[in-house]
């Protein structure tokens, strides 16, 4: 019986680390919405689909850049006290939360779209960054800096309860959770610098693990709305990345570009029928949205 049970594991490894290979995109052939110098990165759709919310980044400035579908206009807010760094949609749909080093270190804030007016998501003495909401506004995930160890975990903190608590311990350090839309699951990067690599890991929103990714290297992590897949970049096949998906379950990995581009903060359309993606260009770093073939 034991024997079995090995051959069983060993089947499901096999199978959990090959690569399927998927109905390719063309990213080359997508509509390029930020054809101008400078860096624009991490694309953010909107609950409705409607509009992009991304960072846009010149001359060591960020501002807030937001990309209207319909009427193909771009809209740019800049503030001379904060650098709009890791944007994001509040669930509140009204708001941008982003993080800024305006008081010397890295902290999370919230722009209010209706009156302009920014201050701290929330009232805690931890340096934080990377914000991620799930479709609920009373929870959210960020990277913060663990003090005693010195390094950078993932954590949570509850608006309700005012709690804040710490859901990685990784001696190397952690970065970029992604919560998905139901709340159930958190991506995450985990980081060796001694070798170079970043690799991605999920754990439930009780910092318990539920997959793990093993055999290959990958960053910028991203769920499509109905949490059944997760997307992200890997440098496994080439050095400039191509994008993947695999199913929440560990299984069906597939490789979905194939070309020479370099790519990075891949984002699904809530309908899950495009992805807005970053690709470096002559210009720099540009945001192109690229539908996936029916």
């Amino acid at each position: 019986m034991q024997k079995v049970n090995n051959l069983l594991i060993i089947f499901f490894l096999i199978a959990f680390v090959q690569t399927i290979a998927g109905q390719y995109i063309n990213i080359s052939n997508g509509n390029n919405i930020s054809n101008t110098f400078g860096d624009k990165v991490d694309a953010q759709w909107s609950a409705d689909g409607s509009s992009l919310l991304f960072q846009y980044k010149e001359n060591e400035n960020s501002i807030i850049c937001i990309y209207y579908i319909e009427a193909d206009t771009l809209q740019c807010t800049s503030n001379i006290d904060y650098n709009f760094n890791n944007l994001v949609w509040h669930p509140d749909g009204d708001k941008i939360v982003f993080d800024s080093d305006k008081d010397g270190i890295e902290y999370l804030y919230v722009l209010d779209l209706e009156t302009n007016e920014i201050k701290p998501l929330f009232n805690r003495k931890i340096r934080c960054r990377n914000a991620s909401f799930s479709e609920s506004s009373r929870q959210v995930y960020f990277t913060g800096y663990d003090k005693l160890a010195k390094r950078w975990e993932i954590y949570s903190y509850d608006f309700i309860y005012d709690n804040l608590n710490k859901l990685t311990s990784f001696k190397l350090g952690c970065s970029n959770p992604e919560i998905s839309n139901d709340g159930k699951l958190i991506a995450y990067c985990k980081q060796n610098p001694f070798k170079g690599t970043k690799s991605i890991d999920v754990i439930n929103w009780y910092g318990e693990s539920a997959i793990r990714f093993k055999g290959f290297d990958g960053e910028f992590p991203t769920w499509n709305s109905s949490t059944f897949k997760l997307f992200f970049i890997s440098y496994m096949d080439n050095d400039k990345g191509e994008l993947y998906s695999i199913w929440k379950n560990g299984t069906h990995l597939e490789r979905l570009t194939d070309d020479t581009l370099e790519i990075q903060y891949p984002a699904i359309s809530p309908d899950e029928s495009k992805i807005a993606i970053s690709v470096l260009t002559e210009n720099g770093w540009d945001i192109y949205i690229v539908p996936f073939d029916k």
